[in-house]
């Protein structure tokens, strides 16, 4: 269209806008018309912008800029941009152009529209500033900060994470966070994790990740793309708290002994020595009390050795006598028994398989720990006989085991060992075996023992290998190294039953986790009965129990559970951990215990009969 200084709708359109608006030439870019708004706001007189060219409004290193979009400007299409403009004073103006196509006294021209967005750039400007400063404090900070989306995608990483943890931004940052830590898949992290993303709510924690041994205060709020997860180490102050638990348990201790092992033979000693110095006894009795003495005095000997010796080994329990390191399995044997065969030459210690792989762990816990279950065996074992160590990689664990032919443990002996190794207290002077269980615990992993009384007993330790420790090795972030224990989960049409078969080692975590799988299949079938089958679990999971006992068969049996036949393990630790369950179960659902799988079967088609033994 075509207006005219004249034309009533170009002066309300152009001359009365309260925003700057000129119209320019669209081929040679002249500035052919200008209203007293853009003359005020850029300071030129109306004489001095009818002289300059588009080009003239725009700081020098933005000329390019415009040249590319020529094109774009001089089409038919409305547009709009935004440019810096210079004022006649130097000073730089954020501007909004919008530009429209029109015919201005016969020359093909565009009309333009400037809006000031100095305050949105400005504000903008304060907010990228904002922006970087809290980069910048992010990124000093000693604190762990990670940003985890809806989909569970690490968005944000910084420094101290990398720190604290391991693994470097640029191999994190668009990486599902299970894929890069599932290690913490079944744990705490996770559970607390969850809650904070999926119900909307702010939580604190503290929780022991297993493959660097450290404790981790973790905080978690949403927000609107997920969830802030700040995090940092406090493993020193959980250390010391557990340290004084212990000092408090070990004087206890101290204290029992001193009053009961201690005071026995200090008493006969007195009363032996009274009768002395008061010459009391002839020259025959004298050479009988002295025999009592000697006793006496060996007796009170060996139980100030024994305090040493438990005093002295405290520290490995916790990992506390050695850094996290990359070692050798393989090498690390090897040097064990070298040393242990000088010390028992009579003894063979022989190593009959051995697994060559780097494991990132604390050596020197680990060290103690097998060292002690060698010396074990070598003080059980007959004058003449071996003790056969070997180690192996099963489902991406390390298995440790020492075995010996001495003459084996019994029942009772092998129940009694159990519920020592897996004591529910601080046990700074507690048995040997104990604190290697906590050396394994430690790494996630745990040790059991199998015997056949009057053969000889082989004593195993589990260590999983992680991918945060295989990633300290190659270098990767995304690693399949560490694989949690599994369930299979089936339903059995002809018997209406589920079927949990169990397999490798298990935890509290991978038997939650199975279990409230469960829980949910017996809902979505409608059965009252389940076959569980633990034959081919090996090792206990007695930090399981309670939470089978109390929470999950009281939730199952109000889902309709009324029959479980539970299959047992061929391994021992495993059935005791089921005993543990069996004394503990308060509960109207029948469970009975069986051989094979058969048996369950045959059972659970008709519960009501009964069984051989009963």
């Amino acid at each position: 269209m075509e207006f005219t200084a004249h034309d009533g709708g170009f002066e309300v359109l152009f001359y009365a806008n309260p925003q700057p608006m000129w119209i320019f030439d669209v081929q040679d870019l002249n500035i052919l018309e200008v209203n007293d708004v853009a003359v005020k706001h850029y300071g030129y007189t109306r004489e001095e912008f009818l002289t300059k060219t588009i080009r003239d409004l725009r700081p020098a290193e933005d000329v390019l800029l415009l040249e590319a979009v020529l094109s774009a400007i001089k089409g038919n299409n409305t547009n709009s941009r935004e440019f810096r403009h210079v004022a006649k004073n130097g000073s730089l103006l954020y501007v909004e152009i919008t530009s429209y196509t029109i015919n201005f006294k016969g020359k093909p021209a565009r009309l333009v529209h400037a809006k000031n967005i100095d305050e949105r750039k400005q504000l903008a400007g304060k907010l990228e500033l904002t922006q970087r400063k809290l980069m910048q404090v992010l990124e000093t900070s000693l604190i762990g900060f990670l940003q985890i989306g809806f989909d569970w995608t690490i968005t944000y990483w910084n420094k101290a994470a990398e720190t604290l943890v391991g693994y470097e931004q640029d191999k994190v940052v668009g990486q599902n966070i299970w894929a890069i830590l599932p290690e913490i898949r079944y744990s705490d992290f996770n559970y607390y994790f969850e809650k904070a993303l999926l119900e909307r709510t702010n939580v604190d924690f503290v929780d022991y990740f297993w493959p660097l041994q450290k404790w981790f205060s973790c905080s978690a709020c949403p927000v609107d793309d997920g969830i802030i997860i700040h995090f940092r180490d406090v493993t020193n102050e959980k250390q010391s708290q557990e340290g004084l638990l212990e000092k408090i348990d070990q004087l206890r201790e101290v204290s029992y002994l001193n009053s009961h092992a201690i005071r026995k033979p200090i008493a006969s000693l007195l009363g032996l020595t009274q009768l002395v110095t008061q010459n009391m006894t002839d020259d025959k009795e004298f050479k009988n009390i002295a025999a009592l003495m000697h006793e006496c005095s060996t007796e009170l000997d060996e139980v100030v050795r024994e305090v040493n010796r438990r005093v002295i080994n405290q520290d490995y329990a916790h990992g506390n006598g050695g850094a996290m390191e990359v070692f050798c399995f393989e090498d690390l044997l090897t040097q064990l028994v070298a040393d242990v065969q000088q010390l028992y030459q009579q003894r063979h210690v022989i190593i009959i398989q051995s697994v060559k792989i780097d494991f990132y762990g604390n050596k020197q816990s680990i060290a103690l720990a097998l060292k002690y279950l060698i010396d074990n065996a070598v003080k059980f074992s007959p004058s003449g006989s071996s003790v056969v160590i070997k180690s192996e990689l099963l489902n991406h664990n390390i298995v440790l085991s020492v075995e010996d032919f001495g003459a084996g443990l019994s029942s009772k002996e092998m129940q009694g060992l159990f519920f020592l190794i897996n004591q529910r207290k601080h046990a700074s002077l507690s048995t040997g075996l104990f604190k290697v269980n906590e050396v394994c615990r430690r790494h996630h992993g745990n040790m059991w023992i199998e015997s056949d009384f009057g053969q000889g007993s082989v004593f195993t330790m589990r260590f999983p290998i992680s991918n945060l420790g295989m990633a300290k090795l190659t270098h990767k972030s995304k690693l399949l190294a560490f694989k949690q224990s599994a369930i299979d989960i089936t339903f059995n049409d002809e018997q209406n039953c589920l079927v949990l078969n169990w397999s490798g080692f298990h935890n509290i975590y991978t038997v939650r986790d199975g279990c409230l799988k469960a829980l949910q299949m017996l809902d979505e079938h409608q059965c009252s009965k389940i076959l569980n089958n633990n034959a081919d679990t090996v090792g206990g999971w007695m930090d399981a129990c309670d939470w089978i006992v109390d929470e999950w068969f009281p939730l199952a049996q109000w889902s309709g559970l009324k029959h479980v036949a539970w299959i047992h393990s061929n391994s021992t630790f495993s059935n005791l951990s089921a005993k543990y369950t069996f004394n503990a179960f308060k509960s109207d659902v029948v469970t009975k215990q069986f051989n094979d799988v058969q048996q369950g079967l045959n059972w659970l088609s008709n519960p009501t009969m009964q069984i051989c033994g009963e």
